[in-house]
């Protein structure tokens, strides 16, 4: 459906209506050409409501907006409609077909109410039909495809352009990345310095990229032969920006420019820069054939030249070079603005007066500027004792504000620049509570039932989601987070700037009906429903309205509250009760099976009794399940029958009883509780459409480590493999030989944990030939030799590496700069050395370190953007003082390094045990407490100030050492 914002329902609802002509449904010839007339004049409908669309809500007329709803609202009412009719027709149909008298009865009586569905059918689209063409009249009466067309006429100043005339006394928080840009900009040898270099300024809006350039700009020009700073923006006239170029550089006039075409204006500019060292921005690129055709006028004389690109499009910044992205202001920046816009100059001397309500606003603002600037504006005059009412107030505020509509603006330009189908992806949001992380596959499921991602023959549901997913992030709509500890558990925010905006347009178009009382939100349009959301507050408080068609029922954390009745939601296609505690009858979902439309049923953290024993004879449709953390104890026998189930999710405690091996639909399955034979595992193997697969087992004999191998072997799609022997007692871990027997599918799997198990080493396929994708991996092995890691350390998309060898405690090994150039957070049991420019993008380090080996740790030139380090130190055949001498050099590579990481360093000591086979339990169970920190707590492994559990070990924290570092 993908463009649901725009066109209501017609993206799924012209598909429907030509299912309808299919000979299965036995349609008189009358009612088929009815349906085909129908179907072309909601076509026609939906291209005008995309025109509609593209235009911003602030200029279309009013009678466009109107008409507009009133289609959007139809097309609704019809696929109502028609799903009704499918569904009941389908019932017909999987009826099994009997014998003897009773069986001619049941058959007799099944003809009859299929003539009454058809009937009922040809009756309703010629009511539709009627309803078509009185919207179709207004349309031509009063001439909408004119006024759609005709956006405003008056020059409309665009309101980033004050970033351009600030003064660089008012500018706040950009030494920092002016001095990271020229860094970046002028570092190196001589030669390359020569060359023609172009950086990219990337970040959503009202982060400062212009404000950024044109500071940097100014401080570099008058060092250039000649510079210009040129604005492009959306949509340009490459003519007219080739023009602001030459008139800027003093060539031409904008009447001669004009005169000239692209190619003539091109080679003009080409030779004027061939022999000058030039300083050139080209502020706010929105697409990547508009930068490819601008750059074909940047030659370049091996003289210095620079360019610098601002964009908010991630992609854009990386074809036109060297990317930097803009980083949000830190909290005393934050501050420094705040109370300068709010006090003008004497703003510092306020500092000392902020307030939790203060902090609590700028924690909303999140380091945007834009959004600093726009709150700030409203506090304006106002008593500190009314701060609190803006901050509860919706939003970034609905004042009459001219910095409020500004704001508005500004991201506005980003949203209209979004296909349809990513505007009715990213508006989806707003049912989404505020400052959440937002899992990514919860997200895509959601989109997937709500019909917003269109069902493609070449690519599944899914990977169709994941790419609108990925679509927003390249566009800075959504912030993707990097995960501290969980690679695979892929998140996003969105900015509470971003989430005012899709709001307030989800409430113009009934989109969403919202209803958030702890925020004072409260976004009722109309008594149409068709998606409400709740978020902290009881049903019971919303106004009356109409829920027949409500099509997509979201509670988040709601708390004594009383359940509507299910019965009343006759449309419903997503039921999603996420951390609620509903009182009266939702713990065992009575009538949840009256829902035949329903697609999603996600229960996360909603504590449930049990689910109706028939769900999978009753929810034909449903293609996501989720049960994590209810306390639901099993699933029962008839979830088997659910045959177009895409997700099953289910956390520890909950049993599956029923036949896995039906499931064929399955793309997602997560338990924790299997069955502990061997015909569990057969059965997964005929899943064969799955990508993520995560499995928790008390324990694994022989058959059914084989039984599991061989069902892998018919899982060619599989992504994401988890893994996880739950033993807490290391010596029953199990290890088996037989891994070597399965192969994954070239290029497909991307993630692989293997908790728990012991293999006796490096599977062969750990190579960059196999799994080139692979980006997160987990393992334990016997022995793990120096060229294991050397072929690990190849794996190019390789962010997370925890691995333990079992044999050698702290073999010795040396990283070199061209292994492991991907690595975010390395954590091993094997002793290391980095060599200079070695683990150039690693955050997070948790490895053994052995006293007297100076060059093991933090080498200068190694891992520059090190955020945290933990070190095993093993302490044995060592005294007090060899150990603290140790310690402070580690301390001081730590405080001398640019980064200045956090540092721990945990001793472990077997002065009293005397057998290497103590020697390596206690090698063991270190790295054990490391993966049951990351794995089973989801705690960060630095953080974690639990003791370790040998008598022998000991810790030692020690917090980040604040040094000054001269980088000049």
């Amino acid at each position: 459906m993908g463009m649901e914002f725009a066109t209501g329902a017609m993206g799924a609802l012209l598909p429907k209506l030509g299912m309808l002509l299919q000979e299965e449904y036995h349609l008189k010839k009358r009612v088929k050409q009815g349906i085909k007339d129908l179907k072309a004049e909601l076509e026609s409908m939906q291209t005008a409501l995309v025109k509609v669309s593209n235009v911003p809500l602030d200029q279309l007329d009013p009678l466009v907006k109107i008409w507009a709803n009133e289609v959007r609202e139809l097309s609704y009412a019809i696929e109502d409609s028609l799903d009704s009719f499918m569904v009941q027709f389908q019932g017909l149909e999987s009826t099994k077909p009997r014998v003897g008298f009773v069986g001619f009865i049941k058959c007799t009586r099944n003809k009859i109410t299929e003539f009454k569905i058809r009937h009922k059918i040809a009756n309703d689209i010629r009511d539709i039909e009627s309803h078509v063409g009185k919207v179709k009249e207004r349309y031509d009466r009063y001439k909408f495809h004119d006024i759609a067309a005709d956006q405003a006429t008056t020059t409309v100043v665009d309101p980033r352009l004050s970033a351009m005339y600030n003064k660089v006394s008012d500018l706040v928080g950009i030494d920092k990345p002016i001095y990271e840009l020229m860094k970046s900009l002028f570092e190196g040898s001589d030669v390359p310095k020569r060359k023609l270099k172009t950086i990219s300024i990337v970040g959503f809006g009202g982060l400062g990229k212009t404000t950024l350039a044109k500071a940097l700009y100014d401080k570099l020009n008058k060092k250039f032969d000649c510079g210009v700073f040129v604005p492009v923006g959306q949509n340009p006239d490459i003519k007219k920006v080739f023009g602001d170029i030459l008139h800027e550089l003093g060539l031409q006039t904008y009447n001669v420019s004009s005169a000239m075409d692209v190619r003539q204006l091109i080679n003009q500019l080409q030779k004027f820069l061939a022999d000058k060292r030039y300083l050139i921005v080209i502020d706010d690129l929105w697409d990547v054939q508009t930068w490819g055709i601008i750059k074909y006028a940047l030659v370049d004389g091996n003289l210095g030249s620079r360019v610098i690109t601002t964009t908010r499009i991630c992609e854009v910044a990386k074809k036109a070079g060297a990317v930097y992205n803009m980083k949000p202001l830190s909290d005393d920046d934050s501050k420094k603005l705040f109370s300068f816009r709010i006090f003008g100059d004497q703003g510092t001397s306020h500092n000392n007066q902020f307030t939790d309500v203060s902090d609590k606003i700028l924690r909303k603002c999140g380091g945007v500027p834009l959004a600093v600037i726009t709150i700030a504006s409203l506090l304006v005059g106002k008593r500190r004792e009314d701060w609190y009412k803006v901050y509860e107030s919706i939003g970034f505020g609905n004042e009459d504000n001219e910095v409020i509509q500004n704001t508005r603006k500004i991201l506005s330009f980003s949203y209209y620049d979004l296909p349809s189908r990513l505007k009715t992806c990213l508006l989806y949001l707003s049912v989404l509570p505020e400052d959440i992380w937002i899992n990514k596959n919860t997200l895509i499921w959601r989109w997937v039932a709500e019909g917003f991602v269109p069902d493609k023959q070449e690519i599944g549901l899914f990977e169709q989601g994941e790419r609108y997913f990925n679509d927003l992030i390249n566009k800075s709509m959504i912030r993707w987070i990097e995960p501290c500890h969980r690679v695979n558990v892929v998140r996003c925010r969105v900015h509470d700037m971003i989430l005012d905006l899709i709001r307030t347009l989800s409430s113009e178009v009934n989109f969403i009906t919202l209803h958030d009382v702890e925020h004072r939100k409260t976004c009722l349009p109309s008594n149409s429903v068709r998606r409400l959301a709740l978020h902290k507050r009881a049903f019971g408080h919303i106004p009356n309205m109409e829920t027949g068609h409500l099509r997509s029922f979201n509670a988040s954390m709601c708390r004594d509250s009383k359940m509507p009745p299910l019965s009343r939601f006759k449309v419903l296609r997503v039921l999603d009760l996420t951390e609620c505690d509903f009182s009266g009858g939702i713990s065992r979902l009575e009538h949840v099976g009256k829902l035949i439309q329903l697609r999603y049923l996600g229960l996360f953290g909603t504590p449930i009794a049990e689910i109706p024993r028939e769900i999978g004879h009753e929810l034909k449709f449903l293609q996501t399940l989720d049960v994590r953390e209810t306390g639901l104890e099993e699933l029962p026998p008839s979830v088997s029958e659910l045959r177009k189930l895409l997700s099953l999710r289910a956390s520890e405690g909950t049993r599956m009883l029923g036949e896995i091996g039906k499931l064929t639909s399955l793309e997602e399955l997560r338990l924790f509780s299997v069955d502990k034979s061997p015909n569990f595992f057969i059965e997964m193997g005929k899943l064969t459409e799955l990508r993520v697969l995560e499995i928790h087992f008390d324990e694994m004999k022989e058959s059914m480590h084989k039984a599991l191998v061989s069902s892998l072997c018919n899982l060619q799609k599989i992504q994401t493999l988890e893994m996880y022997c739950d033993s807490m007692d290391i010596e029953e871990w199990p290890g088996h030989d037989g891994w070597e027997d399965w192969t994954p599918a070239p290029y497909r799997l991307r993630e692989l944990t293997l908790s728990g198990i012991f293999l006796p080493r490096r599977l062969s396929w750990f190579d960059s030939s196999c799994v080139p994708h692979l980006s997160y991996l987990l393992f334990a092995a016997q022995a793990v030799e120096h060229q294991d890691l050397r072929i690990l350390g190849s794996l190019p998309s390789l962010r997370f590496l925890c691995i333990s060898s079992v044999d050698n405690c702290t073999p010795y090994t040396v990283l070199t700069s061209d292994e492991f150039q991907s690595l975010r957070y390395l954590i091993t049991n094997i002793e290391i050395k980095c060599v200079e420019g070695a683990l150039p993008m690693l955050h997070q380090l948790v490895c053994s370190a052995s006293i007297g080996r100076e060059d093991v740790g933090l080498v200068p030139g190694s891992m520059p953007l090190l955020e945290k380090a933990t070190y095993w130190l093993n302490c044995k055949n060592h005294n007090g003082e060899k150990v603290e001498e140790m310690e402070a050099a580690m301390r001081h590579a730590a405080g001398v390094h640019p980064n200045s990481p956090l540092l721990a360093i945990r001793r472990y000591n077997d002065q009293e045990a005397s057998s290497k086979t103590n020697q390596e339990q206690v090698c063991r169970r270190m790295i054990i407490q490391s993966l049951k920190r990351v794995l089973h707590d989801g705690k960060d492994v630095l953080a974690n100030d639990e003791e370790p559990d040998d008598g022998g070990a000991q810790k030692i924290m020690h917090t980040r050492e604040e040094t000054t570092v001269n980088k000049a």
